[in-house]
């Protein structure tokens, strides 16, 4: 018998090496990770980073959860798998332009630049697309409180992670028959509907009008009583981690053999061995630096803060007209929604906000309240509906994480887990094709 021929120590560590197909091919154990943006994605990315023994930095010019994360309607939407775009949607455009305070509204003057954005979203309304989204979206969003749990816990606010449905309501067949395709979307995906009608809308909910003529009830959504606090929990326990954050808006990027070594600041460069951008609507001038130039739109949103009210929902309502949500908060009662194309830098048309409390006041009647805090933000949209996750094509270790348009608090937490993955070098835990930002090519 022929002796088996010695190997030298390092041709028998290149051997075990070869063999060990889960370990991350030249990744540290420990990488520096800079998340650009400090808002709920980011600060769920940094989490699920920060558990995985990474050392983080987070840049942002404004305190953690101030943007788009502090004023949105506070829900775990699970049932949010319908896109914006239904098929006949684009007929609904010249009325979007003529009032102001309708559901959605583009100012005129706006209407030139957002043109293309328009196109691409008419494009995504077939009905062949519109099922390939809410497939999509259903499997990013489905896990969200499963996902959400465990980063309430850690950051000790398991409190604001509440699961008691949503309801949406009618005040016509008419308005009721219009929703049927989403309805029929969200029944696709195995969404648990419930159709109450007549006296027993008051049963469910005594504060609710008797001119309503339906309720859906989709009881497995949640929601969150203060998702500015829940950002802050988040980011204490990360600087209780160690985690560093810098007060500067980003700018750019230094790369080098097809990797980012630093993000450039307005002060000092960020080392890093990894780069997640996560910052909202401002994300695609530092995307494009890294070979994604994606249609990312603001849709603004409006909300407001009722102090005081004397009744409030028995859980969250959407209203099927209206496409605002009523949300029993920490602080009172918040009505969010609607959306406007106007651009980043366009005042705010406060009749927007107001003419959702009229409109509210429909649904509750009886609602009276005292002080009314009124907020604009901007929430990052793509024309399908569909937010981008993944890697960069211009640098391997650079990873996106934005454009969640009105699913932001919702798939925050499975966005934090996926790109976790990825930095990781392992596959996520779900299939994320829809989401590559090269689908815009």
């Amino acid at each position: 018998m022929m002796p088996r021929p010695r190997q030298d120590a390092g041709s028998r560590r290149r051997s075990l090496e070869s063999r060990d197909e889960t370990k991350p091919r030249n990744v540290p154990v420990r990488q520096r990770v800079a998340v650009i943006g400090a808002g709920v994605v980011g600060l769920a990315c940094a989490s699920r980073l920060q558990m995985q023994g990474h050392e983080l930095t987070l840049i942002d010019p404004r305190p953690p959860g101030e943007y788009c994360s502090l004023g949105n309607a506070g829900c775990f939407s699970r049932a949010s798998c319908v896109p914006l775009g239904l098929p006949g949607t684009w007929r609904k455009v010249p009325g979007w332009l003529i009032d102001p305070t309708g559901p959605l509204h583009i100012r005129l003057r706006y209407l030139p630049r957002v043109a293309p954005w328009l196109l691409r979203f008419q494009r995504s309304t077939s009905m062949p697309r519109v099922e390939q989204i809410s497939s999509a979206l259903h499997r990013l969003l489905t896990v969200t409180l499963d996902k959400w749990r465990p980063l309430a816990e850690r950051a000790r606010v398991p409190e604001l992670i509440v699961q008691r449905g949503h309801a949406f309501t009618y005040e016509s067949a008419a308005a009721f028959d219009a929703d049927a395709l989403g309805r029929e979307l969200r029944r696709r995906q195995g969404v648990a509907i419930e159709v109450l009608t007549g006296g027993a809308i008051r049963d469910f909910d005594p504060a609710l009008s008797p001119r309503l003529t339906h309720l859906v009830l989709l009881p497995e959504q949640g929601h969150c009583p203060n998702p500015l606090r829940l950002s802050r929990a988040l980011a204490e326990r990360l600087q209780m981690e160690g985690a560093r954050f810098v007060a500067r808006p980003a700018r750019g990027f230094e790369v080098a053999g097809g990797r980012v070594l630093r993000v450039l600041t307005e002060g000092d460069p960020v080392d890093a061995d990894a780069v997640v951008v996560a910052a909202g609507a401002h994300s695609n001038s530092l995307s494009a630096q890294l070979g994604a130039d994606v249609p990312l739109e603001t849709e603004r949103g409006y909300h407001l803060m009722l102090e005081s009210p004397s009744i409030v929902p028995r859980i969250p309502i959407a209203s099927g007209e209206g496409k605002y949500f009523a949300t029993p908060m920490e602080g009172g009662l918040r009505v969010a929604g609607t959306v406007e194309l106007a651009g980043l830098d366009a005042a705010p048309d406060w009749r927007r906000a107001d003419a959702m409390l009229g409109k509210l006041r429909r649904v509750l009647p009886l609602l009276r309240h005292a002080n009314v805090e009124r907020w604009m933000g901007h929430r990052p949209s793509l024309p399908d509906s569909l937010p981008v996750i993944g890697r960069a094509s211009r640098a391997a270790n650079a990873y996106f994480a934005f454009g969640h348009g009105h699913v932001g608090l919702t798939a925050a937490a499975p966005t934090g887990e996926i790109v976790a993955d990825l930095v990781a070098g392992r596959a996520p835990f779900m299939d994320i094709s829809a989401f590559t930002a090269d689908r815009f090519r």
